[in-house]
């Protein structure tokens, strides 16, 4: 998957979320008990996680290039013989 449509994803995660807790502040329903533990533990850390993504991707992108170059093994160094 490229950038551009990682960032679109998550761009897209992000506004669903926030338009979710819109709703839940301006709607009639927002003193029902389950859409407010929803929006507790669903809605408010999927708005922190996917702006954080989309915030520092290029940070996180190095990060999971570099654990994924340190997992796997290095082919171009030859093996020592005994």
């Amino acid at each position: 998957m490229s950038n551009k449509k990682l960032r679109n994803g998550i761009r897209i995660i992000h506004l669903i979320a926030a338009a979710t807790l819109g709703m839940y502040f301006y709607s009639p329903i927002a003193g029902n008990e389950t859409l407010r533990l929803i929006i507790q533990f669903v809605t408010l850390p999927s708005i922190v996680l996917t702006g954080t993504a989309l915030w520092q991707q290029a940070h996180l992108n190095k990060l999971l290039n570099r654990s994924a170059r340190k997992s796997t093994p290095n082919s171009a160094r030859p093996m020592p013989t005994e």
